[in-house]
């Protein structure tokens, strides 16, 4: 018994001090986590030209800024979309940013796989091939052929299922790879509802025509914007000619500036109402130098003052825009001076504005002290803060009060849902 319990005890130890089954396997390693799908951006803005050359690749070519809701949103929701990271894969795609963003292993954080540095360079670059004048609007996309021709162009914030129906008819119109394309049906029907509306043109009634034109004007396909502009013709009746230059009237159609600036040499003061209406709604900077020239030259008050509004909405950073609204105001009449003024409040911040408002701010006419409290609103200067801030102890009128609230905001940069047009119901005596 003795001899047994110590070989058995030596069978313990030994068993103690061996590597157990689970040592001896080495654990299965974690699986890498597998890199987010992102739109791959080019680094060098001519090598990119190049392989587009080479590759018969067509471009993609988007220009962003910083610290901007619409821009933001782009970048954090449809550059993230797997759809459309999927269709630029078949592109050669550029970004353009002047803003910095590097991380602390020296890449960018906002456009993973280049550096700051990179898409400034690009920024540059791009813009002197792409763009007219200074300003930039952005978000903008620019979709061209391989040899970087503009095919299409958008822009200011679009829906993410426009972005890639962009992308697709892109490709389609330029030869691209389109093997797979998940947006040919959406493609697809918008092309045969664009054959529908053609089609309505021809019909005698002006409702048809004006629901086809609706349709048109806002469709992607290439064969829209010259079947609307075809119904704004001089040959062409009144109500058709204002109903197609309605249908043009879309935040960033840059594609309609150019054909809706050509008909400001129109005599009749309902069709230059309507063009220049519809280059407000664009805000569109190419369109400032034909609004001036055409401003400078119209002497009826109530085209005037349409044409002046539309120039300052399209660049609110124009000198020359600033300057003829305030020479305008000195001399306008009850008709101009509402419009004239709302063309101010969307310029940018100056001095000079300021100044015209104050003595406005007394006026009898309640609807002009509403619109000189929405224009110094905008302007944000210490000048325009005081005077706000001030009138708020005086102000007796429950409709003014209202405004000089939401103004009193503004002005402090606080956010006011709608500033923009809060001064539409006071320009109706205008």
């Amino acid at each position: 018994m003795h001899g047994t319990h110590v070989l058995g005890l030596l069978l313990c130890l030994l068993a103690s001090t061996l590597p157990t089954a689970a040592a001896q396997t080495p654990p299965d390693p974690a699986p890498a986590a597998k890199p987010a799908a992102r739109i791959l951006w080019e680094t060098d803005f001519d090598k990119a030209l190049e392989r587009a050359a080479t590759d018969k690749k067509p471009l993609f070519v988007a220009f962003l800024m910083d610290s901007e809701p619409a821009n933001d949103q782009t970048i954090k929701e449809h550059y993230t979309d797997a759809e459309i990271i999927e269709l630029t894969n078949r592109f050669v795609c550029l970004v353009c940013c002047i803003g910095e963003h590097k991380s602390e292993d020296g890449g960018c954080t906002k456009f993973p796989g280049i550096t700051c540095a990179q898409h400034q360079a690009i920024e540059k670059k791009a813009r002197a091939r792409w763009l007219v004048g200074d300003d930039v609007c952005c978000p903008q996309h620019v979709f061209c052929n391989s040899k970087g021709e503009v095919v299409m162009r958008r822009v200011y914030l679009i829906p993410k299922d426009t972005l890639a129906k962009c992308l697709a008819m892109t490709l389609k119109a330029t030869g691209g790879n389109t093997e797979g394309l998940r947006p040919g049906a959406l493609v697809d029907e918008e092309k045969m509802k664009v054959d529908g509306w053609i089609k309505d043109l021809d019909s005698n009634n002006l409702e048809v025509r004006e629901a086809a034109l609706r349709g048109l004007g806002s469709a992607d396909d290439a064969r829209a914007l010259p079947a609307v502009l075809r119904q704004c013709d001089a040959s062409r009746d009144d109500a058709t000619r204002m109903a197609a230059i309605s249908a043009l009237a879309r935040k960033g159609h840059f594609e309609a500036v150019k054909p809706l600036t050509a008909l400001l040499k129109d005599k009749s003061a309902p069709i230059l109402i309507r063009v220049a209406q519809s280059l407000y709604t664009i805000q569109m900077p190419e369109a400032v130098p034909e609004l001036l020239a055409a401003g400078k030259k119209e002497k009826r008050d109530r085209v005037l003052g349409v044409m002046l509004r539309a120039a300052a909405r399209s660049q609110g950073s124009n000198a020359e825009v600033r300057d003829l609204c305030l020479r305008t105001l000195k001399s306008a009449s009850a008709q101009l001076k509402g419009h004239v003024m709302v063309a101010l409040g969307h310029l940018d911040t100056d001095k000079k504005i300021v100044d015209a408002m104050l003595p406005l701010m007394e006026n009898r006419n309640q609807n002009t002290r509403v619109l000189a409290i929405w224009v110094l609103g905008g302007q944000r200067t210490p000048e325009s803060t005081k005077a706000l801030t001030e009138l708020q102890r005086t102000e007796k009128s429950p409709e003014v009060i209202k405004v000089l609230a939401s103004a009193v905001k503004h002005n402090r940069g606080e956010g006011v849902e709608g500033y923009d047009s809060l001064y539409y119901p006071f320009l109706s005596d205008y």
